[in-house]
């Protein structure tokens, strides 16, 4: 088992995520509406584990694979 950290985009503290769960993850880019930020860009990480549509995550899917060494 191996796991890594995560930062939440809600600044509500870390996630630890085992390598081996993972199911999906995709980028969403910036929101804008009306001239301001609606939605930041960030990376949703999805687990077979769980059904929840996946952990909204500041670091991009080329880190999260370098950091699982994919």
């Amino acid at each position: 088992m191996k796991l890594i950290k995560l930062t939440s985009i809600n600044n509500t503290g870390d996630i630890y995520v085992n390598v081996e769960h993972i199911g999906h993850m995709y980028e969403v880019k910036e929101k804008i509406s009306y001239g301001r930020v609606e939605v930041e860009a960030h990376t949703v990480v999805g687990t077979v584990t769980h059904n929840n549509g996946g952990f909204k995550v500041k670091e991009t899917v080329k880190l999260i694979m370098k950091a699982a060494q994919l």
